[in-house]
């Protein structure tokens, strides 16, 4: 049975522009770096990575976009 998300992980072609959307969305920022942004969904229970890279338009490979349910 699923329970909820554990982590979902993302590929974005610009990381300061897609961390402002999730502010404005209220998620609070987790962890940065210069290419990866970490926001919790759930504090403590989930959260949502964020990796700058220019594989945006690669199709779907688990190594650039995965979810985890728990």
């Amino acid at each position: 049975m699923i329970k909820g998300l554990y982590e979902a992980h993302l590929p974005v072609s610009n990381l300061a522009n897609s961390i402002e959307f999730y502010k404005k969305l209220e998620l609070e920022l987790a962890y940065q770096t210069d290419t990866l942004a970490f926001f919790w969904i759930e504090k403590g229970h989930s959260w949502l990575g964020l990796w700058e890279t220019d594989k945006v338009d690669t199709p779907y490979h688990p190594s650039l976009r995965h979810s985890i349910l728990r």
